[in-house]
């Protein structure tokens, strides 16, 4: 997980497994999810419009490719990090990997979003600057 500097640690619950007794890969999307809103928090990423969902973006796009499955007890860490920003929408990339090898790598497109106006608005600059100096990296339009 050299390349992600967002690491999120999920527990396996008994819960996620299908009848196949590895985790059901919806579940894996939840993974994924959680690691996405845990990044948000973490790098300290708001919208000025606080309320409910100050993290004020929607899911526009998200994929995913199953490498190999995992089961209960498996230690299970998600790594997350931004691969592009635009004007109002960023890119996430995700690893996951259990006992620390690779089970599933997808990303997801999460855009801006005003809930007064149900429309995307732009990533401001204070915003890009946070999510850039957390990735250490600077990201052109």
């Amino acid at each position: 997980m050299d390349n992600f500097r967002h690491l999120t640690p999920i527990e396996v619950r008994f819960r996620d497994l299908d009848v196949f007794g590895h985790v059901n890969n919806g579940v894996i999307f939840t993974y994924i999810e959680t690691a996405r809103i845990r990044y948000l928090i973490d790098v300290g990423v708001r919208s000025p419009q606080v309320g409910w969902n100050d993290l004020a973006f929607i899911l526009a796009h998200i994929n995913c490719d199953f490498r190999k499955p995992i089961f209960y007890g498996q230690r299970v860490e998600v790594g997350s990090r931004i691969v592009e920003i635009k004007r109002s929408s960023l890119r996430l990339a995700h690893r996951v990997e259990a006992d620390g090898e690779l089970a599933a790598e997808g990303d997801g497109v999460l855009v801006h979003f005003d809930y007064v106006t149900q429309s995307s608005m732009p990533i401001s600059p204070e915003m890009r600057a946070k999510l850039e100096a957390f990735e250490r990296a600077t990201f052109n339009i």
